[in-house]
């Protein structure tokens, strides 16, 4: 098992694809090309070229807002990674699936019977949604009702402000809306650390009372005035916070006594009455869940993908990791942390040195607690070995 990763930023036509290529040659089973909207070129004339110059069994492409590399993250600026892969003793099955197709998936059989693989087998699935024209939360409603526990990891193309400007590329076909992606199964194992990069702010609280997506209670008290009562007694820098954005985190088992970090789903406050006392929530959530709230800014988003990172490395240095495939949130980067690189260069220090390629997502998809979501403001890291 073999994995390359190069990053090109230029626009010139004749040096994009050999930064590309750099040092490269033979032939890959898989390839997947993130690029950002560049002049002259574009991302079919990207791929034309590479497949001239290598073999390509799979490839995939779409376009992004900017590109993570091996040590660079490049935002707003044209450029693009390419990630080859030599994988023997995998099965890789690509599809495409657009809205229709997956409202026709009405059962695990129909699933099963789409996709070609079966639970038994383990499967990964690697996933670059288009996010206007199709539900990447059906879709994960749905497998992870048909293949219980696998991974689901990816990101959604971030390049358009509008339906059909992205482009889709898959074994040169081209789309500009729906979902394409790999399933993965065979001699591979796949791990992803989901860094939702925030921090708890007071006790826990089980749902007493609610609808939908909306918290009427807490504890027996409406939701705003457990909100008021736990900001009466905060730093003043963590009222800055909540005025700024105030989460949820919704534990992914009730049962456990005690929470760290990876044991939320995070989801933002969307709205509170406090005329009814109740909150809106970016989620679904039903009565006898246990939620606490949740904070986020640049210091605790380096914290938590440092400890969460941390928890990898005596099982990476037993398992030297192949390859790293990064789906940050185009809210992250330079935006937030105030220096170029900081993702890539904390997954470096941690567990690398280990080839990578992403992108700054339209919003990322990865597992909490065995289950998959789609996130938004995290990096989803996809983390890829050789079992023994």
């Amino acid at each position: 098992m073999e994995f390359i990763s190069r990053l090109a930023n230029t626009v010139e036509k004749d040096r994009i694809v050999d930064q590309l290529l750099a040092g490269v040659n033979g032939n890959f089973d898989l390839a997947i090309l993130f690029v950002t909207p560049v002049a002259p070129y574009d991302a079919k004339e990207i791929y034309q070229q590479i497949a001239v110059k290598v073999g390509i069994r799979h490839f995939l492409s779409c376009t992004c807002a900017g590109i993570i590399g091996n040590q660079h993250e490049i935002e707003g600026l044209p450029s693009a990674v390419l990630m080859l892969a030599r994988l023997p003793d995998v099965t890789i099955r690509p599809f495409y699936i657009d809205q229709n197709q997956l409202d026709e998936l009405q059962t695990p059989e129909d699933i099963y019977k789409f996709f070609e693989v079966f639970p038994n087998e383990r499967p990964s699935f690697l996933v670059l949604p288009d996010p206007f024209l199709i539900d990447p939360n059906q879709f994960l409603g749905q497998i992870n009702q048909a293949y219980p526990k696998c991974s689901i990891v990816g990101g959604l193309a971030s390049a358009a402000t509008q339906p059909r400007e992205n482009v889709l590329i898959l074994n040169n076909k081209i789309y500009d809306e729906g979902m394409m992606g790999v399933v993965l199964t065979g001699n591979i194992a796949v791990e992803t650390v989901v860094s939702q990069g925030c921090r708890p702010i007071g006790k826990t609280y089980i749902i007493t009372k609610a609808e939908e997506n909306i918290i009427h209670e807490l504890a027996g008290r409406p939701f705003y005035d457990v909100i008021k009562e736990i900001f009466e007694q905060a730093t003043l820098r963590d009222k800055e916070l909540a005025q700024e954005a105030l989460f949820v985190g919704i534990a992914m088992n009730e049962y456990n006594h005690k929470f760290k970090r990876g044991d939320f789903l995070i989801r933002g406050v969307m709205g509170i009455d406090p005329d009814t006392g109740s909150g809106a929530v970016a989620d679904y959530v039903h009565v006898g869940q246990t939620i606490q709230f949740h904070l986020r800014d640049a210091k605790t988003a380096q914290e938590d993908l440092t400890e969460l990172l941390n928890t990898h490395k005596d099982h990476f240095s037993q398992h030297r990791l192949k390859g790293a495939f990064v789906f940050s949130c185009n809210g992250r980067g330079e935006n937030l942390f105030q220096v170029k690189d900081h993702d890539i260069k904390m997954i470096q220090q941690n567990i690398g040195p280990v080839p990578a390629a992403g992108f700054f997502c339209a919003g990322e998809i990865g597992p909490v607690g065995g289950v998959n979501f789609l996130h938004g403001f995290t990096s989803s890291i996809t983390l890829i070995y050789a079992p023994k």
